[in-house]
């Protein structure tokens, strides 16, 4: 049985951090950083763990935004609000290419896939 996956969606005013995968997963180019939860993780740990290994950046968590079983991946999925603290985006996880700051009116020039829309209405708030 695969792992459950969360998934942080991170604001610094109005831009959002999205990362580019070294390798595709299917259509997913671009997407919100994550990553499986490991035994004895709660989701929000794994959360908070994942964006400071993929991205180098502290942040704290806002919320759970929803979950729902991917349509792509078919993993079973929590998404997460999150604000940024600081740090700066160093890349130091052999599965990124690329970790930027988007404003969060730009997402659809960088996401082949429609966004959850629990995602898009936070991000419209």
């Amino acid at each position: 049985m695969s792992k459950k996956v969360v998934i942080g969606v991170v604001l610094r005013e109005n831009d959002v951090l999205i990362v580019r995968r070294a390798q595709k997963e299917g259509d997913l180019f671009w997407q919100f950083p994550g990553g499986e939860v490991e035994d004895g993780e709660t989701d929000e740990q794994t959360v908070l763990r994942e964006l400071k290994e993929e991205t180098g950046l502290n942040c704290k968590i806002i919320k759970c935004l929803g979950e729902r079983v991917h349509p792509y991946t078919k993993k079973e999925m929590s998404y997460w609000a999150c604000d940024y603290i600081d740090g700066d985006i160093v890349i130091s996880d052999d599965d990124l290419a690329e970790a930027i700051w988007v404003n969060k009116d730009d997402l659809n020039k960088y996401f082949t896939t429609d966004i959850y829309k629990p995602i898009q209405d936070y991000l419209d708030i």
